[in-house]
């Protein structure tokens, strides 16, 4: 009975990606301009002490006679999001008398699929109003 349950929700679940893919990848540009990259995980600069070697830089130094000693990079430049996300739902009976379900359904697939596409982070679901 449990995964007739299980079964009936990941095809409605998946319906309602179905829906939403095409609002999604809209969705997905925006929020790459929104949500900046907070985590820095490309390798750049000129250092004396880093991580990786910048290979541009070896020769230069060699021929400075190991004077121009700022051949390495670190990890400065942002490019991943480290977010914390939590979307609340309304779970109160007057969503279920005015058959907003499925739209509230709806809205949260899209919303966890851009979050996803966008690689964001960390994606929680909270319902509300519920008992």
């Amino acid at each position: 009975e449990q995964l007739d349950g299980e079964v009936y929700g990941q095809k409605v679940w998946e319906r309602c990606e179905a829906l939403t893919a095409g609002l999604a990848s809209e969705l997905t540009e925006q929020l790459r301009f929104i949500l900046e990259p907070s985590m820095a995980s490309r390798l750049a600069g000129d250092y004396r002490t880093g991580k990786r070697i910048n290979m541009k830089k070896v020769i230069a130094y060699i021929a400075s006679h190991y004077r121009k000693d700022k051949i390495w990079m670190r990890r400065t430049r942002p490019d991943k999001r480290c977010y914390q996300v939590v979307v609340a739902m309304d779970d109160s009976k007057s969503m279920s008398e005015n058959s907003c379900g499925m739209f509230a359904l709806e809205a949260l697939t899209l919303i966890c699929q851009a979050m996803s596409r966008v690689e964001v982070g960390e994606l929680g679901v909270v319902s509300f109003g519920g008992s």
